[in-house]
């Protein structure tokens, strides 16, 4: 009879471990067996490559439930990292105003006429005649 109460008290306790009502991606760090359960006795389903990103809908021991390329299965935690994310990096550039240059109207002036000295020519010269 205690036998039969701890291995419903371990069954409950896995099913709650696996359990997880939000998904999360992580990143693949190596090549990583995608497994039917979590164990290494379990066999692979298929080889999911590094850099490739993957739900993690819970966690058995060491090993997170995932699900990839439509299919549930098992990848070991430790081959699995939190994805970095990459934020733009927001910089404002502040343009100094214009130093006030100083502006001094310019006052037009008419030259005054000029008289012709007296004795001087002043009809054009035809030199070469």
């Amino acid at each position: 009879m205690k036998s039969k109460i701890a291995s419903v008290l371990a069954v409950a306790a896995l099913l709650g471990s696996v359990g997880s009502a939000a998904a999360f991606p992580r990143v693949v760090t190596d090549l990583a067996a995608f497994r039917s359960g979590p164990g290494l006795g379990f066999l692979p389903i298929l080889a999911v490559p590094p850099q490739t990103v993957v739900e993690v809908r819970g966690h058995i021991g060491g090993w997170s439930r995932v699900f990839y390329a439509g299919k549930i299965g098992f990848i070991a935690d430790s081959l699995l990292a939190r994805p970095i994310i990459v934020r733009p990096v927001v910089t404002s550039v502040v343009v100094a105003p214009a130093p006030a240059v100083a502006v001094t109207p310019v006052v037009a002036v008419a030259p005054a006429p000029v008289a012709a000295p007296v004795g001087l020519i002043t009809a054009p010269l035809r030199i070469f005649e």
